[in-house]
């Protein structure tokens, strides 16, 4: 989406002139605000205790129950685990949980975060799960999306299956139009 503010035509009558500025200025001090405006939006888990099951396929995160405020520019869905853009964006995205294995033993979880389905270069991190206690995970993300895309962390297991449980989990993304 290209940003650009084009004048309206001049007004034929001088006496019109004034009328014409003030509202041009107003429409350049809009554009200026739109440009200039970042949204920021997130999902967290308000109640402890969320659990999901885990394989060696990721999975999206969706044991948020909470969307904090939308803005406009993006939207969250805490139930499908999603931000989507719906214009062209720079972003910073962090995330932070604290999760533990269900069963015990030692395994290894792999997070990472997700541009339409695609996994994003260098955005993978591994937990190494030894035990039954809670280990507390964050990573922090910037990257450029199209109008219409959806970003999404998912989890897996290096190997087997199990449930995790998170007792917390917080997802954060703020987001600026760009002129592409």
């Amino acid at each position: 989406m290209r940003l650009e503010y084009v004048p309206l035509p001049p007004p034929q009558d001088m006496e019109a002139y004034p009328v014409y500025i003030n509202n041009e200025l107003q429409r350049i001090a809009r554009f200026l605000g739109g440009i200039s405006e970042v949204h920021e939006t997130g999902m967290f888990l308000a109640t402890a205790g969320a659990t999901m099951a885990l394989s060696t396929t990721p999975t999206t995160i969706t044991a948020y129950d909470t969307v904090r405020a939308d803005e406009e520019g993006m939207t969250a869905s805490h139930s499908a685990g999603t931000i989507t853009f719906l214009s062209d964006s720079k972003y910073t995205l962090t995330f932070s949980a604290n999760v533990k294995r269900h069963g015990g033993g030692s395994s290894a979880a792999v997070i990472g975060l997700y541009l339409n389905g695609t996994l994003i270069s260098g955005t993978q991190h591994t937990i190494d799960f030894s035990g039954s206690q809670y280990l507390p995970i964050s990573f922090s993300s910037n990257g450029t999306v199209n109008a219409g895309q959806a970003i999404t962390v998912k989890m897996s297991l290096a190997s087997g299956t199990t449930d995790v449980t998170f007792d917390t989990l917080d997802l954060n993304v703020t987001g600026k139009a760009i002129d592409v």
